[in-house]
């Protein structure tokens, strides 16, 4: 494969040869129906935004509930309860 020579990872490889796919796609279906580039360009910005908002979103989410979790779950009556002397 050509990205051999590059000495990159497989599955580095594979995300540069999947966006460099896209980017191709994107470019003829915009000379194939007279769209823009730069609205397509456009379109793909607001959506990449769009889906590292929803990831950010989502890890916040996640990272709150454990919080909570963790501050909920630590009582300091449970410290002592399974001990016996």
């Amino acid at each position: 494969m050509i990205f051999s020579l590059l000495n990159v990872r497989k599955k580095t490889a594979a995300t540069i040869a999947g966006i460099a796919i896209a980017a191709l796609c994107l470019w003829g279906i915009s000379t194939w129906q007279d769209i823009p580039a730069s609205e397509l360009f456009s379109i793909l910005l607001a959506t990449t935004i769009m889906v590292g908002a929803v990831m950010v979103a989502a890890i916040l989410l996640i990272a709150i509930f454990k919080i909570l979790g963790n501050f909920l779950g630590k009582s300091p009556d449970t410290d002592n309860k399974g001990k016996q002397d």
